[in-house]
């Protein structure tokens, strides 16, 4: 029994060691593109991106920005994080109004490139298929080139290929994060490391060349926003 005991505690101390080994990779994080629903102005927040946030139905996110060159040891600092996302439904706010800027903020990472928001999990929306839940990201650090890509989440079911948008990148390593169940199961909490380098960010290659920044052939969708339908035109 004793023995029994000792291997199934080496085997979990292996599985640790595997998972914290992965999550340390040292990789650059790819770009995806830009989307529709990205607007110029968003408010400077502290670290809610969603307004209201119910008291048990969060996701807790912290993460690290850092230097690909120096294998992803040293934080980097002044960095501005441009953050949009759908609400529950799959609806983005518009900017019409002062009140409509729901689940959009600017936020910025402290001096060591760290990072921690609260938002919810952002509904899927159908474009002519599901996408699966993800949120936006528009990243500027002084020296480094700016990077536009997308968050998902490991074990989404409409992660690539079932992802509607071709062109995303939903099936990139770099840009899944793991997320675990804390206190409710209907909070969550996940980390992710983002990797800058002053040289690159990487190809954009994949399932199809697109200029980073740019939403490739989009049919403008409309979507229902408090029982009428709005217009959301590319900015």
């Amino acid at each position: 029994m004793t023995n029994i005991f000792f291997l199934l505690s080496l085997f979990s101390l292996l599985i640790h060691e595997q998972v914290r080994s992965d999550s340390n990779t040292c990789t650059l994080t790819e770009p995806d593109i830009l989307g529709p629903y990205w607007l110029n102005g968003a408010p400077e927040k502290s670290n809610v991106v969603c307004d209201h946030l119910p008291a048990n139905d969060v996701l807790k996110l912290s993460g690290r920005i850092v230097d690909f060159d120096s294998k992803c040891e040293r934080g980097i600092r002044d960095v501005r994080l441009d953050i949009w996302q759908a609400n529950y439904n799959g609806v983005y706010s518009t900017g019409k109004s002062s009140n409509d800027w729901f689940c959009r903020g600017v936020f910025h990472a402290d001096r060591n490139g760290y990072f921690k928001i609260s938002t919810l999990f952002p509904g899927r929306y159908d474009d002519g298929g599901y996408r699966p839940a993800h949120i936006h990201f528009n990243i500027t650090a002084p020296g480094y080139p700016k990077l536009i890509t997308q968050l998902y989440f490991e074990k989404d079911a409409y992660l690539s290929p079932v992802d509607s948008c071709r062109q995303c990148r939903s099936d990139s390593k770099s840009l899944i994060a793991s997320v675990t169940h804390i206190n409710d199961i209907k909070t969550y909490e996940g980390y992710w490391q983002i990797v800058l380098s002053k040289k690159s960010h990487g190809k954009n290659g994949g399932k199809a060349r697109f200029v980073r920044g740019a939403y490739i052939n989009v049919t403008p969708y409309v979507m229902p926003i408090n029982g009428t339908y709005q217009d959301n035109i590319i900015q």
